[in-house]
């Protein structure tokens, strides 16, 4: 492992495409806890956001209406709703909510991502 200080050594040019960088990156966010604060803190902005209320009710609506009935179909059309960036046309049985991602949830989300990179690694020159 290429560490300085007990931190991974990060080269700006080439590491973000080398496989054992990334490992080594994602191992050190692991063994200090890194991993599990980035989820909480994306997990409570989703929450204050109402999103994963939302998901739940919309997941909730897609079982009961039949419109999904496997794991599989109610993953797929959460997906799509996400992607559709928004409501749907009125087209589907179930009711579609807003599945958008806010901007401060995913500002939130970029800012513990640094944080945390910042404590485990260091930028060569």
């Amino acid at each position: 492992m290429t560490m300085a200080n007990g931190k991974v050594q990060v080269n700006g040019a080439s590491s973000g495409s080398d496989p054992s960088i990334q490992s080594q990156i994602t191992a050190a966010l692991l063994q200090n806890g890194g991993v599990k604060r980035i989820q909480d803190t994306l997990r409570q902005r989703l929450d204050e956001d109402n999103w994963s209320q939302n998901l739940h009710e919309y997941c909730v609506r897609l079982f009961r209406s039949g419109e999904a009935t496997t794991y599989d179909e109610a993953l797929s059309k959460v997906m799509q709703q996400i992607r559709a960036g928004g409501m749907s046309n009125g087209t589907n049985g179930a009711g579609a909510p807003d599945l958008r991602i806010s901007q401060a949830a995913k500002e939130g989300g970029v800012e513990v991502v640094k944080r945390e990179l910042m404590d485990i690694c260091v930028m060569e020159k």
